[in-house]
């Protein structure tokens, strides 16, 4: 499929002049009855995450009413063209955030969920970061989905970035220690007052991708569904390529912008994750940049045949991080994804 048309910089910054004059709700919930364990959302970040919260509308107006360019018109008529849009958005919803923190044996899994204002439980998605990244990269997936009335939830892995707020240090993090974080993760979810835990999707990217995959497949029966973007299934290959041996792996190593441990490549280093992901048999969303240089598109390629249900779009122009790069595009591959596995 061919891309949609971009929202270019310009249109974006005058979007930011609009949120001035339009209003909107993103506010914390200092009420701990909901979860096991939450925290409120600091002060001092509530600005912030207000108008993240309403350029995300103004986004999801653009991509769900096909607005265009006329929304971005100056004055008055732009607020009511605005408005208009707004109450034309069925199953638009308010949200709320929160931290929630999550326990993987003795770790702490920090993580923040976004809960849409809804009568009774919700679906959920649970995002997992790259190699690198913190939960802040499933912040587009977020602020869209739970105006959809999808809750998300996103978090650190232990281990996973030197940024990263769970405890644990980069140089004991694997692929294998953060599947059995996003397994905690899951089964603490499932717990959850608010979520429907028949309706429990993950989603990852990159390595997060990888991880997701692995968890889906030992967790089908509390998976309803899996989004990979740009997963990297390319980590056990480049173990390989890096080192002749197991015993050539040092005690630390310089990969992919992260001084990760030897931990990183043992864990993975007789292990075929292809033969591992085909156990999932329910429906997969498999999106993939075609100019991706971090992980070739030809790994995706070989999942997609590996699956017995998926639908892979390869997207044109995109790179690695497709979902930021391509949203309008993507997020309409994501919700009739959504939509054909009775989330929403």
């Amino acid at each position: 499929m061919g891309c949609v048309k971009r929202l270019y910089s310009s249109k974006l910054e005058m979007a930011q002049r609009i949120t001035e004059k339009i209003s909107g709700k993103c506010v914390d919930d200092s009420d701990n009855s909901l979860f096991i364990w939450s925290n409120p959302i600091l002060e001092d970040q509530k600005m912030n995450q207000i108008s993240r919260c309403i350029m995300t509308v103004i986004l999801l107006m653009c991509i769900l009413s096909g607005c265009g360019s006329e929304i971005f018109k100056s004055g008055t008529e732009t607020e009511k063209i605005l408005k208009t849009q707004t109450e034309e958005i069925k199953d638009h919803y308010s949200y709320k955030m929160k931290e929630v923190w999550c326990t993987n044996g003795n770790k702490r899994i920090y993580g923040v969920l976004y809960l849409p204002e809804r009568k009774g439980r919700v679906p959920l998605l649970i995002y997992s970061h790259g190699l690198s990244d913190t939960h802040a990269k499933g912040e587009l997936y977020a602020t869209i989905l739970a105006a959809r009335g999808i809750a998300v939830y996103c978090f650190d892995f232990c281990g996973g970035s030197d940024e990263s707020k769970s405890d644990g240090k980069v140089i004991d993090m694997s692929v294998m220690t953060e599947v059995s974080d996003l397994e905690a993760v899951l089964n603490s979810a499932r717990k959850w007052n608010a979520i429907d835990k028949n309706k429990i999707v993950l989603a990852g990217f990159s390595q997060g991708g990888i991880v997701t995959a692995i968890t889906a497949a030992r967790c089908e029966e509390n998976v309803a569904g899996i989004i990979l973007e740009s997963p990297a299934f390319l980590i056990p290959k480049e173990a390989h390529d890096l080192f002749e041996t197991i015993a050539d792996i040092p005690d630390e190593y310089y990969y992919h912008f992260l001084m990760v441990g030897k931990k990183y490549f043992e864990d993975i280093w007789d292990y075929d994750v292809y033969k591992e992901i085909g156990n999932y048999k329910k429906n997969v969303l498999l999106i993939h940049g075609e100019q991706d240089d971090s992980v070739d598109i030809i790994y995706s390629e070989y999942a997609s045949e590996v699956y017995e249900n998926v639908e892979f779009y390869r997207v044109k122009g995109a790179g690695h991080g497709v979902v930021n790069q391509m949203p309008e595009e993507t997020m309409g591959y994501i919700f009739d994804y959504l939509h054909q596995i009775d989330i929403f």
